[in-house]
């Protein structure tokens, strides 16, 4: 596929609407394609910020003071500066000596209140943008690792195009690693009986720096091993999440609709594993790792 077939699928791609066989053909070409794949981010980005926008509405009161003080004043403005009520104005309230007292200050008065209100609405103007940003930032990622999570589902290999396609991505053996993190990957150690590694990358994420593995077991079918300086919660967006003690340790398990993803800390930083079956496997991989 060409670049203008592919964007007019990207719609009905992210909405997983193509058939099986469209849709590898637009991961493939996404795979090598920044331009199409920067589209794509687009569709992501406008989808999520629109989910997880905060819409901060101003104080209530603020409407009722506003007509309030601008009442107030159109009825002052009908006056003289002496505070007598010019014959043709229709005077609403009496001309007493409390309005002949404080006429020649109200207007003042106004502007000021006038001010502290717009004062308020560009204060909550500046609140909404910064939580935009801030929906932003903590969204970017999830949104990209959104789509790699459902990639994933179908082929592996393809979701890890995606990340290596939006993100530095060094394919490395062990040692070099050691020498581009200045520590030795688990999975160096190797891995348990019936999973092989078949692939390490070192990543640079927004988030971190991670080695990442795409593992086998011996019937096919593959995990994701994402070794990670800190915990990386926003990786799964809004997806259901629970914890569960696996070989004592405690996990954050994710939902990925027919497998899960699993969470925990490991000596000083936490290991990520996306495509198990069950909290027995990863009970199993903790077990092997800690020994």
């Amino acid at each position: 596929m060409d670049c203008s077939e592919v964007k007019q699928l990207l719609s009905a791609y992210y909405d997983d609407e193509l058939s099986s066989g469209q849709r590898t053909a637009v991961a493939e070409h996404l795979a090598g394609c920044d331009d199409c794949a920067r589209e794509l981010e687009g569709f992501r980005n406008l989808s999520t910020l629109a989910e997880g926008l905060a819409h901060p509405e101003p104080p209530t009161h603020i409407w009722q003071q506003l007509e309030e003080q601008l009442d107030g004043d159109d009825a002052r403005s009908t006056a003289s500066p002496a505070g007598r009520v010019r014959d043709d104005a229709v005077n609403t309230r009496p001309a007493g000596p409390a309005v002949r007292r404080w006429g020649w200050t109200r207007k003042p008065v106004v502007r000021f209140g006038l001010a502290m209100a717009a004062a308020v609405l560009i204060a909550v103007g500046w609140l909404s943008s910064a939580n935009w940003f801030k929906h932003d930032a903590d969204h970017q990622i999830a949104a990209v690792f959104g789509a790699y999570l459902e990639e994933f589902r179908r082929d592996p290999h393809a979701a890890q195009q995606i990340l290596l396609t939006k993100y530095e991505g060094q394919a490395v053996d062990a040692e070099q690693a050691i020498h581009t993190l200045g520590y030795r990957p688990v999975v160096a150690n190797g891995m348990p009986e019936g999973y092989s590694v078949e692939s390490t990358y070192v990543i640079k994420m927004p988030c971190c720096i991670c080695v990442q593995c795409l593992c086998k077991r011996s019937d096919g079918t593959t995990i994701a091993i994402f070794e990670h300086d800190d915990e990386e919660p926003d990786w799964f967006g809004d997806r259901p999440e629970t914890e569960a003690i696996c070989n004592g340790k405690r996990c954050s398990i994710v939902d990925l609709g027919d497998r899960i993803a699993a969470t925990w800390r490991h000596d000083k930083r936490h290991i990520t594993v996306v495509g198990m079956r069950d909290t027995a496997e990863v009970d199993r991989l903790v077990a092997w790792f800690d020994d």
